[in-house]
């Protein structure tokens, strides 16, 4: 029974993405068919009401992942096993919706007015106002600006490197479009992704024995480089400050959404409003901040921080939600003609596919999308 008890209590953190290096030892020592009883048990749990997937499709599946996973890639909290699981073989993605729906499914769509999904690029701002367009061809130095070096990498990646005894602050500012997005590593080795329609202002190098302050808006996915004697803080919302030594976590905080959401994957991560309350997280958790009143709730990770790792993810999401998503992904209008109500909506698809091929995998839903005129109708 301890032995259960130990192999459950390794499983749990393995998918909440908070291992050990003894427990990730452990992990490695289990045999193929325990990961499999895990695969399974785990599949069914969360893909079982509605799936489109048949029992053998699911082994073949669960087969794949045996045959080409390694665990060793799992140990980080951002795309866990399951997510994997329904997406091995099928690229195109996975759609079910949690509430009755009997009408059948249309997607009509203009072909020649089909669209790309988005990509790596964003405006760079320099401290003098110079504006730089980033792409995805630049590679090598980039330009400077005071004692910070800025580089670029083919993949899309900006890096600051600055001089250790930095006097002067000047203050830089990268902005994504929507279709865009853009990862960058400040001076003091912080990363961050910045998702569509995003913009975060930052100094090009943090002064020694002071805090370091960056200001979002729109989504970021910060890696914070521990420094106990310079705390790292992010300025958004409407007030709100978060601040951390060292840890990995998401702040959502979009205009256009109903609330502004912090999400803890690891670390330790304070979250502060107008009115001087603050409220720690613990790993896991996502404060969420509507109309000035803060509530702390157990968050679903992998839905998070899906679209960092080029995915979306929706768990129970409404309609106008998801369209919010794809709108700043594929710099398009939606327009909802008639009542939708409020459908939830579970699926899984990658942001690499074309608006169609997004919409075409939402089968079963009792909606049809209608593109015209660069906007996209919705109606039931």
């Amino acid at each position: 029974m301890k032995e259960d008890h130990n192999k459950s209590t390794l499983w749990e953190a393995f998918w909440r993405g908070h291992l050990d290096d003894e427990q990730l030892k452990g992990l490695k020592n289990l045999s193929n068919d325990e990961v499999e009883t895990e695969l399974k048990q785990r599949w069914d749990k969360h893909f079982t009401k509605n799936s489109i997937f048949s029992k053998r499709e699911r082994q073949d599946i669960i087969d794949q992942i045996l045959m080409d996973g390694r665990i060793e890639k799992q140990i980080k909290p951002v795309f866990l096993y399951y997510v994997a699981a329904s997406l091995a073989l099928l690229i195109l993605g996975y759609f079910a919706l949690f509430a009755p729906a009997k009408e059948n499914f249309t997607v009509k769509i203009e072909k020649s007015i089909d669209l790309n999904p988005g990509e790596n690029k964003a405006i760079l701002t320099l401290s003098n106002g110079k504006k730089i367009t980033l792409g995805t061809t630049d590679n090598g130095l980039l330009t400077e600006d005071g004692q910070a070096k800025i580089y670029t990498s083919e993949k899309g990646a900006l890096t600051y490197i600055a001089a250790t005894e930095t006097q002067q602050v000047l203050t830089n500012n990268i902005t994504t479009p929507r279709g865009g997005q853009y990862n960058l590593t400040l001076s003091d080795g912080t990363n961050i992704w910045l998702n569509a329609a995003s913009s975060l202002t930052y100094p090009s190098a943090f002064q020694k024995g002071k805090p370091r302050i960056v200001e979002l808006s729109g989504e970021g996915f910060f890696e914070v480089r521990h420094n106990a004697q310079e705390p790292f803080m992010v300025h958004y919302g409407n007030g709100l400050e978060a601040v951390v030594l060292g840890t990995s976590f998401n702040i959502n905080t979009y205009t256009d959404e109903k609330a502004t959401y912090t999400t803890l994957i690891n670390g330790s991560l304070s979250v502060q409003g107008p009115q001087e309350k603050k409220d720690l997280l613990r790993p896991g958790q996502q404060a969420i901040v509507r109309q000035g009143k803060t509530s702390i709730i157990s968050a679903d990770l992998e839905e998070i921080i899906a679209w960092k790792e080029g995915w979306f993810l929706f768990n129970r999401l409404e309609l106008q939600a998801i369209l919010r998503q794809l709108s700043r992904w594929y710099n398009i209008d939606f327009e909802i003609t008639g009542t939708i109500g409020n459908k939830q909506f579970s699926g899984i698809v990658s942001k690499s596919n074309n608006i169609s091929e997004v919409l075409k995998i939402m089968e079963n839903t009792g909606v049809t999308f209608t593109l015209r005129d660069q906007k996209i109708y919705v109606s039931q």
